[in-house]
């Protein structure tokens, strides 16, 4: 049993380091290089949470070209990856969330257009825009979390204190609402704030845990952007109470 157990010991230290070595190799490879990362939109990294009611309607999302089309390149406002750059489609991922948002509070769907015809009939319909995308990695030290290590010559050990990075993603969503004959009725600014993702040691995708945030922050957006337009709608067509969003 004695040799057993030494020898699980063994192996659960020969995976640490190698985790610990493949990290080392992609720090420097950061380091000589840089690393172009892209992504796009991911389904699983939207929730399942609701807006409170059910619309017997559906909504119009008044998206252009140029909406659709953005596209976000560039590095994080952070040290920590600062040789790294991401690509990321926030047009598309816009549109989706917002598709999956409003399906589940508008019994007849979302329609997506580029313009505002006089033959369209809807009640409601919204023009969303995201400005000033930002994104960092925060790295904070672990107060009384330390590795143990043996130095280089090998004769001792060292202790090193244990770092998290947590994503985080800031940005803007610029609303505008328009009822049935193109007046607006709604404008308004959903600063997100800095969001912050899930921390983590070690990640070899660092890049998606900052689409993940960012997914994350835009669909809690657009919950609110949907209660927010609830209003407009009330005697326009039947609303059902659905269970209550926590504040």
């Amino acid at each position: 049993m004695a040799g057993l157990a030494s020898a699980r010991i063994i192996l659960l230290i020969q995976q640490e380091y190698a985790v610990r070595l493949c990290w080392l190799i992609c720090l420097a490879m950061l380091a000589l290089g840089g690393c172009a990362y892209e992504v796009e939109f991911e389904s699983a990294y939207v929730s399942e949470e609701v807006p409170s009611y059910l619309a017997e309607a559906e909504i119009v999302v008044l998206m252009h070209d140029h909406d659709v089309e953005l596209v976000y390149e560039g590095g994080p406002d952070s040290r920590v990856g600062e040789t790294t750059t991401i690509t990321m489609p926030i047009g598309d991922i816009m549109r989706e969330i917002s598709a999956r948002v409003f399906q589940s509070c508008f019994m007849y769907g979302v329609v997506f257009t580029e313009a505002l015809v006089p033959d369209m009939q809807y009640i409601v319909a919204i023009e969303p825009e995201i400005r000033d995308f930002s994104y960092q990695y925060d790295r904070r030290v672990e107060p009384g979390v330390i590795e143990i290590r043996p130095t280089r010559d090998g004769e001792s050990v060292e202790e090193i204190p244990v770092s998290t990075i947590t994503p985080q993603v800031e940005f803007e969503l610029a609303l505008t609402a328009y009822d049935s004959t193109g007046a607006v009725v709604l404008e308004k600014s959903y600063p997100s704030g800095l969001v912050s993702g899930e921390s983590y040691v070690v990640t070899y995708r660092p890049h998606e845990r900052i689409n993940e945030t960012f997914h994350a922050a835009l669909q809690d957006i657009m919950l609110n952007v949907a209660e927010d337009i609830r209003p407009l709608l009330v005697g326009q067509c039947e609303i059902t109470n659905l269970e209550a969003r926590a504040p």
